[in-house]
């Protein structure tokens, strides 16, 4: 919940006189100022000539960060998308506003426009909401921006706007119809606008400075929509990272990495190196299993981040397998030894569950690897989620388990992890499916929410019979491009 007053820490001076704009997180304000993608975007449009009054969705209602600034007065809404779920928060917001959501409809009034992760892979769920789209990484939208500034500059009217930023090849503009759009993306991280540009004690990770030393994966793990739309590996470079951190430490000396796979960064070793004595804690967003060594450990240790997350995901070679997740057990076996040398008493675990052919011996292979981890002196607590098929991995076109089925299985792993000692969180089903259904949609279903009155009510309806059905592939995210030269490519787009 936001509170009546934020106190915030600005990194680079607030630009004000420029052109207002709301800036839109539709979640609650710890999550936002935690969220580099906001960060990012709140950047950019700065950068293009905007002045950006950033609002978030908390406690249902829709609210200034600031504390004294209506929506309403606000001529541009940009909305910032990282998740499926909080697609159901824009469109309470435009309900609780009153604003008109669909945009043939509002014509302009408000001008609303999408970017953000959910842009990447499938904006069907919003399709009818938006007037314009910004596809892929918004640092390589600066041009568009600038063009946008300078059209609503100019006063030019809503058709004509439309017309201009239509030619933009990665931005979709949904009221002149459908075309094929490409991600627009960067070479080098050196350009990147994913680090903190505030920082909060009200936010999620406490007053911690935040920078994206990697963006892609080369691992290319079947499950996760990231090795699709990022699957260019780049890394910020050594210099260029020590380089913001040094800045960002005279405003904190709390600093997280952010990345895929942190691991894999080839200048990790000398950065931690680098760290010592220069932050008071830091933390690391991923670490690949493999990669997991009692040194690494203890340099971690030693920089203030006291927890390890293993993510092994499933049970058996047979799963890990269909996962494309390349670790076997000797790999899990070598980790937990090297975890337990380092002297850490406990561990967070990642598993997935519901994946297509899974078999009972499958799930009491993920209360074995927890068993396991016990017998180390190692206290494991697992989170355990259902499979979503999503959009551009291979598992995009099969259905998801039904709910009933997956319950059943929740409650098969909760119960036998449970008389092993062993604490488990479960994300919700209903939510997770929810998640599917919006991560997959249809044109259709953004018309289907902006008319309901139930939106939860309709989506339980449509659950039953939904079919994935891949109506996104209007986005090229093809990045075999001259463009990225000799950069490492995990897969062809």
């Amino acid at each position: 919940m936001l509170q009546e007053k934020i106190i915030e820490t600005f990194l680079e001076s607030k630009r004000f006189g420029g052109l207002p704009i709301a800036l839109i997180f539709p979640n609650e304000y710890a999550v936002a100022v935690a969220n580099l993608g906001f960060n990012a975007s709140y950047r950019a449009f700065e950068k293009a000539g905007f002045d950006c009054e950033r609002f978030i969705y908390s406690d249902g209602k829709i609210r200034s960060v600031s504390g004294n600034k209506n929506i309403l007065d606000f001529k541009v809404w940009a909305f910032s998308l990282s998740f499926e779920l909080d697609v159901m928060n824009v469109f309470e917001i435009f309900s609780k506003t009153g604003v008109e959501p669909l945009a043939k409809m509002r014509k302009g009034k408000p001008f609303v426009i999408f970017g953000g992760a959910m842009t990447f892979f499938n904006p069907n769920s919003f399709w009818h909401i938006a007037d314009t789209i910004f596809h892929g990484e918004i640092e390589g939208n600066q041009e568009m921006l600038f063009t946008l500034h300078e059209t609503i500059e100019k006063g030019l009217n809503w058709s004509e706007t439309l017309s201009i930023l239509n030619d933009f090849e990665n931005v979709s503009v949904p009221p002149l119809g459908g075309k094929n759009v490409k991600l627009s993306k960067i070479r080098d991280l050196g350009d990147s606008f994913a680090d903190s540009v505030m920082l909060s004690d009200s936010g999620a990770f406490g007053k911690t400075y935040l920078v994206e030393i990697e963006r892609g994966c080369i691992h290319n793990c079947a499950f996760c929509v990231a090795s699709k739309i990022y699957s260019v590996v780049r890394f910020m470079s050594l210099n260029e990272i020590e380089r913001r951190i040094s800045y960002a430490l005279e405003y904190t000396d709390k600093v997280g990495l952010v990345g895929s796979s942190v691991s894999d960064h080839p200048e990790l070793h000398e950065l931690l190196e680098w760290l010592k004595g220069r932050v008071r804690r830091l933390s690391v967003s991923s670490l690949r299993l493999d990669a997991i060594n009692a040194e690494l450990i203890g340099t971690l240790n030693s920089l203030g981040d006291r927890e390890i997350t293993l993510a092994p995901e499933a049970g058996t070679q047979k799963m890990r397998d269909l996962l494309k997740k390349k670790i076997n057990d000797e790999d899990i076996e070598n980790a937990l030894h090297e975890v337990k040398k380092a002297g850490l008493k406990r561990v967070k675990m990642y598993f997935i569950y519901g994946l297509p052919g899974e078999e009972q011996e499958d799930l009491d292979g993920i209360v074995e690897i927890a068993a396991r981890t016990k017998a180390y002196g190692i206290i494991p607590y697992v989170s355990i989620n259902p499979l979503i098929p999503k959009p551009s991995t291979p598992f995009e076109s099969i259905e998801m388990r039904a709910a009933d089925d997956l319950r059943k299985r929740e409650r098969y792993l909760q119960s036998n992890l449970g008389k092993i000692g062993v604490k488990s969180k479960f994300e919700s089903v209903r939510l997770s499916r929810i998640q599917w259904i919006i991560s997959t949609a249809d044109k259709e279903l953004s018309l289907i929410l902006a008319n309901s009155q139930d939106r939860f009510g309709s989506l339980k309806k449509i659950e039953k019979k939904w079919k994935s059905d891949p109506s996104w592939k209007y986005i090229n995210n093809s990045w075999k491009e001259s463009v990225f030269g000799d950069l490492k490519i995990s897969k062809e787009g």
